[in-house]
């Protein structure tokens, strides 16, 4: 940290000292790339205000139903990260991840996003959409989120597409070199990190015509921690151990922070050849490179131990009856050998939610799951630009590979405790009460249940060239652009998820895990690390560290060989199982061709594009599955062939006033993993938790929206004012569900895509901004900033899931804003908010949950769904430019400590609670 903020000190001391003559040069100009609509060139953007206005611009020009966000400065996108950035958008909704960063960004409530960068499909692996959190928002001119799609437009997505905009030599009129520090603060984590970047560029006329060449570099690091409590399924009382009937009672209480740190590694470059006046020539190349070290550590009681006790039993008046099996749990559905399904036995029981309560004797698991990811993305892209009179042509090709590597090594130790007292709903989540010395003493503590080791690896590579033009043929539709798309894909993803559990090989005879099985760390040949002190549970007493597996030790390959060694198992990663293997291949062809119009209609004029693109897709997947001792290879072979009709229409009125019409289809592959026709299992050490496994569907059909917008959108001086209606159906639309099935004789949760039939969304964007320039002098630099959201789903037909709205999907959703920008002086103060939503599908489960008395004994497992509660955030940054080289600035996220909080029914039933990070920032930026 001493260094970090050292090297910061040293920046600004550097351009302080520069002399005045350098500092009165006119600050460089920063540009992005021209989107539909747009003219070529230069345009300067510094600061907030300029910023949105360019925004403005963008969405006033484009053909489509767009939205913008513009960097206030060379590199400098107003919000941390990409999603942060993203959430300000009307019409799209983000959430934390286990990193504690804003991800998993939805447009209209959809993730079916396509991703490009400057125009260039991007993916990660073997998914259909790319990993925001692979480039870092400092390496950004623009991002542009496209709602509607033209004809033009390469197809992927029933969302919507992201477009990252990368700098490039001609956008910059001079020789320019940045440099930029940051240090970020993160209050949870108690952790400084740093945040650098660079960036250079220039243009030269040469004997072979102008030639430009940019490099931008970026680095970051950031520790993180996620503190999560949340409460597994409830499961019926009156059985054995606890023997208390009335009750439902978690059957795992967890407090299990996620702890770890990220980095992040990005370089982008780019050569620009102006060779004629008519051509230009560029190449383009992307490195991206993202670790990640994330994993929790639990303390975590389980009621149901043998032999524990419950006492000081406090009931909600939370009360319903359900249906409960011979386990206590939800009785599921048994697919028998004759091809019949039928229910597992039941009794129907009175059952309340426990608002709290005392265990004694009972056993606190204290597991350590340490995860390592690193994603690596390569891109090589490069054509040309030429345009002569009224034709215009493009030709560009990228090559991009992309990779991502999971080592997941789990170990579990525990110690049966006199007591701990638990309150069930303690401020939207659990707390727990223990002995001040029990949380830091590890004497009690033994290796139980299993040690785990996962590993994935994924590769994919996309090869993409397309061709366009545009050309001026007169007639009803002046403008004709036509091109054609060919892309291959190639992807293969192999997996190995062993687990061995304490009662295995060399612990003696192979069985379940019990408490026989149990054995003192103390009496095993393992390290002095093997324990280290994780952090705070933010549950437990208040708020108290306690000791846990060292995941710095699960994450070294000598503390995993020493447990290898203790279970007789090879000192190496296992072998990847080849029944969790796939292949795929997919090649596309696509073209298009669209007619621009412009009608003068008295004062009004007219003006849109109507077209159509035809997609043929060829896909072959395959994988093994295991007869015995016998691998089986398995494939599955399609082919489709779209037509994704579009059209727009604008009509502009005299001063800055227009509306729009849009139409047009769009079309979503399913993801590979999904149609990858193995099943895989996984047995799981903990008896308390469910095996799982995942069966894929080769028979999923492609996802197809009809999409219309309608906008009314008021430009002015000082700001805009914009209003958006749509609608869009979709068919066929692709959900994951769980359903347990009784396979050899074991349970497993097993999750598997299906298509679902149609989904209606609909709802209202408002957009505004305005600065007050009618005010006098400092004033005059205040703004204000709004955008609210309404977005209404609905799922059809005759689905399980029929009649609620889809998963993730906010209802309402608003941000609005204080904004300045005056005298080098810019700011912004920012509150969002978003409505509670679905947070998943659990009618799968073993939860218990209530039933419809009249259907009893149906085969049949209502729907059964969990809920975020509603929250917003608060986000502010100030900028100051010290001179015309020098720019200062601090900004803060999540200010009022948001956290997210889940629960399911009443509100009272609690599911979770996880802690979203707070961050302070103070960073320098050097212009040259």
């Amino acid at each position: 940290m001493r260094v970090d903020l050292l090297l910061t000190a040293s920046l600004v001391a550097f351009a302080t000292a520069i002399p005045a003559t350098a500092q009165e040069a006119p600050a460089p100009d920063v540009s992005t790339q021209p989107g539909e609509g747009e003219a070529e060139g230069v345009i300067v953007v510094t600061g907030v205000r300029a910023s949105l206005e360019r925004a403005a611009e963008v969405k006033r020009n484009a053909v489509q139903v767009v939205d913008s966000i513009v960097a206030t400065d060379i590199g400098k996108l107003p919000d941390p990260t990409v999603a942060a950035a993203l959430q300000r958008v009307p019409g799209i909704q983000v959430q934390n991840d286990r990193n504690n960063e804003l991800s998993t960004v939805r447009i209209r409530g959809l993730t079916d996003i396509l991703t490009t960068v400057n125009g260039r499909e991007v993916v990660t692996t073997t998914g259909r959409g790319f990993d925001l959190q692979d480039v870092p928002a400092e390496a950004l001119a623009r991002i542009d989120a496209f709602k509607s799609q033209t004809a033009s437009q390469i197809e992927g997505s029933v969302a919507g597409a992201i477009d990252l905009r990368l700098n490039r030599p001609f956008n910059f009129h001079d020789p320019t070199l940045v440099l930029s520090a940051r240090q970020n603060y993160a209050l949870l984590a108690d952790a400084s990190n740093p945040q650098f970047g660079i960036l250079a560029t220039t243009r030269k006329d040469t004997g072979i015509g102008e030639i430009g060449v940019l490099v931008n570099a970026t680095y970051s690091r950031a520790e993180n921690i996620r503190a999560v409590s949340n409460l597994s399924e409830r499961r019926y009382s009156g059985g054995a151990p606890l023997n208390v009937p009335g009750l439902m009672i978690p059957q795992v209480l967890r407090n299990m922070p996620d702890v770890g740190d990220v980095e992040r590694k990005q370089v982008n470059a780019a050569i620009q050849w102006q060779a004629t006046p008519s051509l230009e020539v560029y190449l383009d190349g992307l490195y991206t490179h993202f670790r990640s070290t994330t994993g929790f550590v639990g303390f975590n009681p389980q009621p149901f131990t043998n032999n524990s006790r419950i006492s000081q039993v406090t009931a909600s008046d939370y009360c319903f009856d359900a249906r409960v099996n011979v386990g206590g749990t939800n009785p599921q559905l048994v697919n028998n050998a004759d091809g019949t399904v039928s229910i597992q036995p039941f009794t129907v029981q009175r059952v309340c939610e426990l608002e709290s309560a005392r265990f004694d004797n009972v056993v606190i698991n204290q597991n350590s799951n340490s995860e390592d990811i690193t994603q690596r993305n390569k891109m090589i892209a490069g054509g040309l630009n030429f345009e002569e009179g009224g034709t215009k042509l493009v030709f560009d090709a990228a090559y991009q590979t992309s990779r991502s590597f999971l080592q997941n090594f789990n170990a579990e130790v525990g110690q049966r405790v006199p007591s701990i007292f638990v309150v069930l709903n303690d401020d939207n989540g659990p707390s727990f009460t223990i002995d001040p010395s029990i949380p830091m003493n590890s004497a009690n503590l033994s290796l139980r249940n299993s040690i785990n080791q996962n590993y994935s690896l994924g590769e994919g590579e996309l090869l993409q060239a397309r061709l366009d033009g545009e050309f001026e043929v007169g007639g009803l539709l002046p403008k004709l652009k036509a091109g054609l798309r060919f892309a291959r894909r190639e992807a293969q993803f192999q997996e190995v998820r062993q687990t061995n559990t304490v009662a295995s090989i060399g612990f003696g005879n192979i069985g379940t895990p019990s408490e026989a099985n149990a054995r003192l760390i103390s009496s095993l040949p393992l390290s002095d690390d093997f324990f280290a002190e994780i952090g705070i549970a933010p549950r437990l007493n208040g708020g108290t560290p306690f000791i846990g597996i060292n995941p710095e030790y699960l994450r070294s390959e000598r503390g995993r060989n020493e447990l290898r060694s203790l279970f007789n198992l090879p000192l190496r990663q296992p072998d990847y199982d080849p029944t969790k293997t796939f292949t795929a291949q997919e090649t596309t062809y696509a073209g298009y061709i669209e007619g621009s119009y412009e009608i003068p209609l008295g004062d009004l004029t007219l003006d849109g594009v109507i077209g159509t693109r035809v997609i043929r897709t060829d896909r072959t997947i395959g994988g093994f599955t295991r007869t015995g001792t016998t691998l089986n290879p398995i494939t599955a072979s399609t082919s489709d062939t779209d037509l994704l009709p579009a059209a727009t229409a604008r009509l502009k009125f005299p001063g800055s006033f227009q509306t729009r019409l849009t139409y047009s289809r769009s079309m979503r592959r399913p993801d590979f993993g999904a149609l990858n026709p193995n099943e895989t299992l996984t047995l799981v050490g903990n008896v308390f938790l469910l095996n799982n496994g995942s069966r894929g569907n080769p028979n999923l059909k492609p996802q197809k929206s009809d999409s219309i917008d309608v906008t009314a959108e008021y430009y002015f001086r000082s700001g805009y004012i914009a209003v958006t209606g749509y609608y869009r159906s979709i068919k066929d639309r692709v959900v994951n569900s769980n359903t347990q099935e009784e396979i050899n004789g074991l349970n497993y949760l097993i999750s598997s895509p299906r298509n679902i039939g149609s989904v209606d969304l609909k709802g209202l964007e408002v957009s505004a901004q305005y600065f007050f320039d009618f005010l006098p002098g400092a004033l005059s630099g205040f703004g204000v900033q709004g955008a609210f959201t309404l977005a209404d789903s609905k799922v059809k037909g005759d689905d399980t899931l029929a009649g609620n709205p889809l998963v993730g999907v906010s209802k309402y959703n608003y941000t609005t804003g204080l904004l300045y920008d005056k005298g080098g002086l810019s700011g912004r103060l920012i509150w969002t908010y978003r409505s509670k939503y679905i947070n998943a599908d659990n009618t799968g489960g073993v939860a218990l949950r209530p039933f419809d008395p009249a259907r009893v004994n149906e085969a049949y497992l209502p729907v059964f769904l969990s809920y975020v509660r509603p929250a917003g955030r608060l986000d502010f940054s100030v900028g100051y430019d010290v001179t015309e080289s020098l720019r200062l600035d601090i900004g803060g996220t999540n200010l009022l400590r948001n956290k997210t909080s889940t629960y399911w029914g009443d509100e009272r039933v609690v599911l979770g609670l996880q802690g979203d990070e707070t961050v302070y920032s103070i960073g320098a930026r050097i212009k040259f």
